[in-house]
C-alpha cells in the first residue's frame, strides 16, 4: 500500500528512512507551476509517499465520508464558525457539509467552501486520543493541517495530524448515527474509523493536465439579444448508408446566420440527434464569438426497421456507438457530411482541427471514438457520462489511451457521482479510469464529476465545454507528450516522415552496422536498399522470390522465400548465390555465429503448421513446431532469448536459445494489442533495440513490449496502416522505420539498431 506521509521523521510505523527522490510539475488554482519535490521512504515495510510544494494545488469540494459509516459526511455542526464542533450527518446538500481539501507544503488544509478562512483543526492543539475536531480561524497552526494516507485497497484516506503524527482523525466508535462524535484517535492501519472517502461534489474536477482546470470557473460573456442572430434549422431522413446497410435515421442540420460560404464553415457533429436548446446556444456563442461560423448536424442512430407491422426493428445504436471500430467516423466523413455538403450548398470544411464531435453515454463513446480513430477529421469532443463499459470493448480504451503514442485531440469529459451502473460496469469508475488515463498520457482535456446521474449536467455544462474545446482556435490542437514508457522511446517533435512510396508489398527488413537497412518488395521481386540517409535504391532487381532478408554478421545479405525452395546469400555488390535449396521460407535470422534461423509454415496444417529451422553447417534442423503461423523472429542483445511472432494470434513466442543453436523452454509470452474488429494482432517482423526494448510490426502499428512480456507502448503510423516490417537503422543506428505495404515511414527515437554483427550486451529490467 502506498501512502502520502507526514513530513517528520517518525511515521505511525515507526522511523522512516529516505530512499529516493523525483522531481514532477506542480500547478496552483492560478495556473502557476510549481515544483514537487517526491520522496520514498520506508517504514517497518510500508511505503510512504511524501508531496510537498512551491505553490498550492486546490483539490476542489468535496464531501468527506465516514469508510465505516458511508451514509454519513462530515459536517460543521450548526453551520460554519469559529468553534463548531465537526460531526457527521446524512448528506443534505447544506453548506456546512461541503469542504475544501487544499495542499499547501506537503500537507492538506481542511476548510468549509463557504468560508476558507476557517480551518479543521485539534481543538486547542490537543494531541490525545479524544481531542475534539472543531474550526478554527487559520493560524497555520501544526494542528490545524492534516498529512493524508491513501490506502490502495479501498480507495479511503485516513487523515493524521500534522503536530501529532500518530493520531488520526476518527468516527468515534463507528457509531451509525447522526452527530456521532469526530476526534483524534491512534492511527491504526486497518482501521475504517479512521478512513474517509473523499468525494467531489457538483461542478468539482478531479485534476486534469495542468492541475487547476478543475478550479476554472468559466463566466460566458455578456452579449445584448439583438446582436445573437437566428440561423436555419433543415430535417431529413438519411438512408443511402453502405458503412451500415438498410438503416435509417433522422438528421437536422443548422446553418448559422453568418455562413454566407466564402470560406469553408466549422463542423459540429452531435449524436442521438437534435435538443432545441441547442440552437440557441450555437448561435448565442457565435455571436460572441467562442465559436467560430459553425455547422450543426444532429444525427440520430440508425434503424433497420421491420419487415412487417408490431414488432421491433434492428436497433443499431449500441453496435453504431458502443463499437469502438472505425466505422462510425467513416460513416460520419465518407457518407454523411458529404452528404449534407451536397444537400444544402454548403461549404464545410474537412479539417479535424476544425470539427468538434460530442454525445452523452454511449454516444459520448461514439464521439471519442471518431477522434481516437480519426483525429485529423475530429480534434474536439464533448463526452457526458461515456460509456467506457464492456459493451462492445469500450472498457478497453484507458489501456489504449494509457499504450497508444498521443493523439492531437482536445476533450471535455463529465461523469456523475450516481452514474448508471449495469452488467455492463460502472460508468462512475470507468469514466474516471479514463480521466486518469488522457493524465497519464498527457493529453489536453478538462473532466468534470457532476453531482447527479447518469448523462446529468449535459446543457448545463455544454457552453464552458465548447468555450474550452474552441479556446485558441484556428490554433491547432497538438497531441500530449504520450505515457512515461512511450516518453522513454520517442524524440519529442519528432513525428513519422514519409520515406518513399510506390512499392508493391514491402516485407522483412534488416539492418547492417552502417545503419542501411535492407528489405523486400515480394510482389515487385526485388531487393531494395535504403541508405543511412534515408534514400531508397533497388539492391537487387531480380530477388528470387524473396520474402525475408537479414543480415549477417559479416555483412552478407541472406533471403528466404515463400515461393521457392532457394535460400539466398547476396554480397555488397547484390550478387547472389544458392546458399540451401529445399526449404519454403516466411523468415530469416541470421545468427552472431553464423548460422540461421527460418520459419516456415505448412498450408495443410493451418492451426498448427509453423515451425521454427536452424540452418548451420549446411544442415537444416527443426527446432520447433506446433505453431498456427510462425512469422518474424528476433533475438535479445543478450543473444540467449528468441522470439517467434504467431502471425494467427496475439502472441510473440519465447524460446531460450542453447549452445547448439536448438530451443527450450517455449512460452506464448508476449500479448500484443489486437483492434475490436480483428481477429488477431496480425504480427509480421520483430526486431530488437540495444537498449532492449522488442518492436513488433502489426496490424495496429508499431508495439512495443517490455523485457518480462507486458506490451507497454503502440505507435501507429499515419493514416492507421498495417505495418509489414520494422527495422532500425539509420547514419546512428537510431532511426526507426516502418514498412506499410506500398509505403515506408521513417522517425527518429532514443533506441538503436543492433543485429548479428553487434556485440553481446547486458540486458536491463523494464520499468512497469
Amino acid at each position: 500500500m502506498t501512502k502520502a506521509a507526514p513530513d517528520s521523521t517518525q511515521s505511525p510505523s515507526g522511523p522512516i528512512r529516505e530512499s529516493d527522490t523525483a522531481v514532477s510539475p506542480l500547478k496552483s488554482r492560478n495556473g502557476n507551476t510549481g515544483i514537487a519535490l517526491r520522496r520514498v521512504f520506508s517504514a517497518a515495510g510500508v511505503s510512504w509517499i511524501l508531496f510537498t510544494a512551491a505553490s498550492a494545488g486546490d483539490w476542489g469540494a468535496y464531501h468527506i465520508v465516514s469508510a465505516s459509516t458511508p451514509e454519513f459526511v462530515l459536517e460543521a455542526v450548526d453551520g460554519v464558525k469559529e468553534g463548531a464542533t465537526i460531526s457527521i450527518q446524512k448528506p443534505n446538500g447544506g453548506a456546512n457539509q461541503k469542504w475544501l481539501v487544499i495542499e499547501e507544503e506537503g500537507v492538506a488544509k481542511i476548510s468549509p467552501a463557504e468560508d476558507p478562512s476557517l480551518v479543521m483543526s485539534a481543538a486547542e492543539g490537543g494531541a490525545n486520543r479524544g481531542t475534539a475536531i472543531v474550526l478554527e480561524k487559520d493560524r497555520g497552526e501544526p494542528w490545524q493541517r492534516w498529512s493524508l494516507v491513501k490506502h490502495e485497497d479501498n480507495g479511503s484516506y485516513s487523515l493524521l495530524a500534522r503536530h501529532a503524527a500518530e493520531m488520526g482523525l476518527d468516527h468515534l466508535g463507528g457509531k451509525r448515527e447522526a452527530g456521532a462524535k469526530i476526534d483524534l484517535w491512534s492511527y491504526r492501519d486497518n482501521d475504517t474509523h479512521l478512513q474517509w472517502f473523499i468525494r467531489p461534489l457538483a461542478g468539482s474536477g478531479v485534476a486534469s493536465p495542468g492541475a487547476d482546470a478543475a478550479a476554472v470557473t468559466y463566466e460566458p460573456p455578456v452579449i445584448a439579444p439583438e446582436k445573437i442572430l437566428p440561423g436555419r434549422i433543415e430535417t431529413f431522413v438519411f438512408e443511402q448508408s453502405r458503412i451500415f446497410p438498410g438503416t435509417t435515421r433522422e438528421v437536422t442540420v443548422f446553418i448559422p446566420a453568418q455562413y454566407d460560404g466564402s470560406k469553408p464553415a466549422c463542423v459540429y457533429v452531435k449524436t442521438d440527434g437534435f435538443r432545441p436548446p441547442e440552437k440557441e446556444l450555437m448561435e448565442t456563442m457565435i455571436a460572441t464569438g467562442e465559436l467560430p461560423v459553425t455547422v450543426g448536424v444532429f444525427v440520430r442512430p440508425g434503424e433497420v426497421k421491420a419487415p412487417m407491422p408490431g414488432t421491433l426493428g434492428r436497433r443499431n445504436r449500441c453496435f453504431e456507438y458502443d463499437g469502438i471500430s472505425d466505422n462510425n467516423v467513416r460513416f460520419f466523413t465518407e457518407e454523411l457530411l458529404p452528404h449534407v455538403a451536397k444537400q444544402y450548398g454548403l461549404n464545410l470544411s474537412t479539417d479535424g482541427n476544425d470539427r468538434c464531435i460530442s454525445g452523452g453515454s454511449s454516444g459520448g463513446i461514439a464521439a471519442f471514438t471518431a477522434a481516437w480513430h480519426r483525429p485529423e477529421a475530429f480534434s474536439r469532443v464533448y463526452a457526458v457520462s461515456g460509456s467506457w463499459v464492456a459493451f462492445r470493448g469500450g472498457n478497453e480504451f484507458p489501456t489504449m489511451v494509457r499504450k497508444f503514442e498521443a493523439k492531437p485531440i482536445r476533450a471535455f469529459l463529465t461523469t456523475g457521482t450516481h452514474d448508471m451502473e449495469n452488467a455492463a460496469g460502472d460508468w462512475f469508475l470507468l469514466d474516471q479510469e479514463m480521466d486518469k488515463a488522457l493524465k497519464f498520457s498527457g493529453y489536453d482535456y478538462r473532466f468534470r464529476i457532476i453531482d447527479g446521474r447518469h448523462g446529468a449536467g449535459y446543457m448545463e455544462n455544454w457552453r464552458e465545454g465548447m468555450a474550452y474545446l474552441w479556446s485558441e482556435w484556428p490554433e491547432r490542437v497538438k497531441a500530449g507528450p504520450s505515457a512515461p514508457r512511450a516518453q522513454e522511446i520517442l524524440i519529442p517533435g519528432e513525428g513519422w516522415q514519409l520515406v518513399a512510396e510506390g512499392f508493391k508489398s514491402t516485407r522483412g527488413p534488416s539492418c547492417n552496422a552502417a545503419g542501411e537497412v535492407f528489405f523486400a518488395d515480394t510482389s515487385n521481386n526485388k531487393i531494395h536498399r535504403i541508405d543511412a540517409d534515408g534514400k531508397v535504391t533497388e539492391f537487387v532487381a531480380d530477388a528470387a522470390q524473396a520474402h525475408c532478408v537479414t543480415v549477417g554478421a559479416d555483412g552478407s545479405l541472406f533471403t528466404i522465400s515463400e515461393r521457392t525452395d532457394k535460400l539466398m546469400r547476396y554480397d555488397a555488390k547484390g550478387e547472389g548465390s544458392v546458399v540451401m535449396e529445399g526449404i519454403l521460407g516466411h523468415s530469416i535470422l541470421a545468427r552472431p555465429d553464423g548460422g540461421l534461423y527460418v520459419t516456415t509454415n505448412d498450408d495443410k496444417k493451418p492451426n498448427n503448421g509453423g515451425s521454427v529451422w536452424l540452418i548451420k553447417d549446411g544442415q537444416k534442423t527443426q527446432v520447433d513446431a506446433g505453431i498456427k503461423f510462425a512469422t518474424g523472429m528476433a533475438y535479445r542483445p543478450d543473444q540467449w532469448l528468441l522470439s517467434v511472432a504467431e502471425g494467427h494470434s496475439k502472441w510473440i513466442y519465447s524460446y531460450q536459445i542453447q549452445e547448439d543453436g536448438k530451443l527450450n523452454h517455449k512460452e506464448r509470452f508476449f500479448p500484443l494489442h489486437v483492434s475490436d474488429w480483428d481477429d488477431d494482432a496480425g504480427a509480421e517482423c520483430v526486431c530488437y533495440s540495444q537498449e532492449g526494448r522488442q518492436f513488433v510490426a502489426t496490424k495496429s502499428g508499431v508495439q512495443i513490449t517490455a523485457d518480462d512480456g507486458p506490451m507497454q507502448v503502440i505507435l501507429p503510423v499515419p493514416g492507421n496502416l498495417r505495418v509489414t516490417g520494422v527495422a532500425l537503422g539509420g547514419r546512428d543506428l537510431d532511426t526507426l522505420y516502418a514498412l506499410c505495404g506500398d509505403r515506408i515511414f521513417k522517425r527518429k527515437v532514443q533506441h538503436h539498431a543492433m543485429g548479428a554483427w553487434s556485440p553481446w550486451m547486458p540486458v536491463k529490467n523494464t520499468p512497469l
